[in-house]
């Protein structure tokens, strides 16, 4: 690499690295099962030791917050070369055995694909769920880094106030209540040692520490000994003293009660800068699990190494790139992670304090919903993607036309979109609970994400924080018809942002509990053809449809409906990927999916393998979601959402 290219890239790389460039499914295509080989390794392991759990969070912890998301804690040092691992606040995590099994199986399955940087934010997400921690969707893509130098290991100490551990995670993007909220979800997991806190007892300093129980003292004397006579080995000691396995929020309530152990997590309890987040989360678990899942998701995303940067190690603990290789990389890493990382304004956990049970409001109303009416799945899945495939995920779907003011509404399109009453009940009930708070425009993707998962679907995170338009204008629906061809409705497609993989995915499982009226696909039935059966569909099909629809002579009247997956028409799975490519496709445009060839091989694949259907269609949706949205002070939260305010 020449001094120019170096120059270009440097300056490519002050910009922060933002979420995007991770994807969820990234090896959907390249290593289909590397997410259950890690979880599989990492069931195994948490079955014979729940306390891997607390070792892969301070793992993960401990490399990201040094360069970045880049496995460098995972190097072994050499003879001639140090390495994180030597770093004293270094030299008591533990975990390694886990990445490496993970690794070897990996390996064994798809050489040199998967990053370990990778594996280490996979198989944190895996352990804290299965300590009864939330369950996340993790973008994928990180590449392993190329430097891990001892001295710069520079972390929070347990010793510190709030004020200095701040400083910490600002450095790196994070706010008071993302802090908050790593440390306390953290630490109902962990351990530590008397070395770390045996200065607040009395045993040490002579006098009883205000700050902590006089009986939590006492305890901790008899494990830890006393100044005169230490234990010996160092001891560690649960950080929570009641559920020390689980993932909960009994931790907040036990730094509230002055039975926090390290001074840091006592004091998160007693300071005015977190003490009201402190007791948020001692009294609303789930607002914690949401927040902890928005927290990791960007935890895991800091300056994470992407595209051609990095490598991807065969041996975690050990670099495979040549010397020459590693001083260039060096140089452009270290000009890209001079800024601190950038998240999206959207976020999970966005009503954490302002409205702790939004998502489950809304989540009753769609279960209660869904229980009456299978058919909402399908309702709310179309309302979304007419939304936010106008002007954005705005809510501007939902206004009503008025005698002086015409809406999205009016446009043929949208005359049989529904599903409004749904949001209607959840935005009823949210107004009683949080006032002028939760958008229509979070109600919509939320409920839909509900609903998707009550059909069998992926259940994926959706960020929040969105706000509701101000401009609904019929004139603007202009959406992709199912007549067009696949390059045709990519262009529709590759306007908003989205791949023709992304494409397939959106139309193929949102087409597998869809309906369609027959106005909308009889031109290709023998019966208005003159006679003649569509060589694209399956002759069956063609009669069993001709049935229903009529002729063009004696069209059915009332424009009828027909389910566009004729084998599970209520279930989201990948029934209808396999429909198409019999010739069974409904609409033009989902046939020409599984002919055309841009397209067929997608299709094929997501036939033979509903895993990847889901992880892509997850992605997808999550991205759909994220459509020019409005935020913070743009737009208004509507009190009704039929209405302007």
């Amino acid at each position: 690499m020449n001094s120019t290219t170096l120059i270009i890239i440097t300056l490519f790389c002050v910009f922060p690295l933002v979420l995007g460039e991770l994807r969820l499914g990234f090896y959907s295509f390249s290593c289909p099962r590397a997410e259950a080989i890690v979880r599989d390794v990492v069931q195994r392991r948490f079955n014979t030791d729940k306390s891997i759990t607390a070792a892969l969070l301070r793992m993960h912890f401990h490399d990201c917050f040094i360069r970045g998301c880049d496995a460098s804690l995972l190097l072994d040092p050499t003879e001639n070369r140090t390495s994180e691992k030597d770093a004293g606040l270094n030299q008591s995590v533990r975990g390694f055995d886990i990445i490496d099994e993970a690794k070897s199986a990996l390996e064994q399955a798809c050489p040199s694909t998967v990053s370990c940087a990778d594996i280490i934010s996979l198989a944190t997400r895996d352990a804290v769920a299965l300590a009864g921690g939330p369950s996340y969707n993790l973008g994928t893509g990180r590449r392993d880094g190329l430097v891990s130098d001892p001295r710069e290991v520079k972390l929070p100490l347990p010793s510190m106030s709030v004020f200095e551990a701040l400083h910490f995670f600002t450095a790196r993007g994070f706010t008071l209540y993302e802090m908050v909220t790593l440390v306390g979800g953290g630490h109902s997991l962990g351990s530590t040692h008397c070395s770390n806190f045996r200065n607040r007892l009395s045993s040490f300093r002579g006098s009883l520490d205000p700050t902590m129980d006089p009986n939590m003292d006492a305890a901790l004397g008899k494990v830890c000994g006393s100044a005169k006579q230490p234990a010996t080995t160092d001891p560690s000691v649960y950080l929570d003293q009641i559920t020390p396995l689980a993932f909960d929020n009994r931790f907040f309530n036990q730094i509230l009660a002055k039975r926090g152990i390290l001074n840091l997590d006592q004091q998160l309890a007693l300071d005015p800068l977190s003490s009201d987040l402190v007791s948020g989360f001692a009294a609303d678990g789930e607002s914690l699990s949401q927040s902890f899942a928005s927290a990791m998701i960007k935890m895991s995303s800091i300056n994470v190494t992407l595209g051609n940067e990095g490598e991807i190690r065969r041996n975690c603990r050990a670099h495979r790139t040549t010397l020459k290789m590693k001083i260039t990389i060096l140089i452009i890493i270290t000009s890209c992670c001079v800024f601190p990382f950038v998240f999206a304004n959207l976020r999970l956990g966005f009503y954490g304090v302002s409205c702790p049970k939004a998502e489950a409001i809304v989540r009753d109303v769609v279960q209660r919903h869904f229980n009456k009416d299978r058919s909402i799945t399908a309702a709310l899945l179309r309302m979304h993607f007419h939304d936010c495939f106008v002007r954005g995920c705005d809510a501007s779907l939902l206004i009503d036309p008025t005698g002086n003011r015409s809406s999205e509404k009016d446009a043929v399109p949208n005359r049989t979109v529904r599903g409004y009453d749904v949001i209607d009940d959840a935005k009823s009930i949210l107004e009683r609970a949080c006032p002028e708070t939760v958008s229509c425009a979070d109600i919509i993707s939320l409920a839909t994400r509900d609903a998707v998962a009550l059909a069998g679907g992926p259940s994926y995170n959706v960020p929040t924080g969105r706000r509701d338009g101000l401009v609904s204008n019929p004139k603007e629906v202009r959406l992709p018809s199912p007549t067009l061809s696949v390059s045709e409705a990519m262009q529709s497609f590759a306007a908003k942002g989205f791949s023709l993989i992304e494409m397939v995915t959106l139309v193929g499982g949102g087409h597998s509990v869809g309906v369609a009226h027959c106005s909308m696909f009889r031109e290709r039935l023998s019966s208005f053809r003159g006679g003649s059966v569509d060589p694209t569909m399956d002759p069956d099909l063609d009669a069993r449809l001709v049935q229903l629809c009529g002729s063009s002579n004696r069209p059915a009247t009332n424009d009828p409906t027909v389910f566009l997956d004729l084998n599970t028409p209520f279930a989201f799975d990948n029934r209808f990927c396999n429909q198409i490519l019999e010739r069974r496709g409904i609409l033009h445009f989902d046939q020409q999916l599984a002919m055309d060839e841009s397209s067929r091989d997608m299709v094929s694949r997501f036939a033979t393998d509903g895993d990847i259907l889901f992880q892509n269609f997850a992605n997808a949706m999550i991205k759909l979601s994220a459509v020019n949205v409005w935020l913070d002070n743009e737009g208004e939260i509507r009190r009704n959402c039929r209405a302007f305010n």
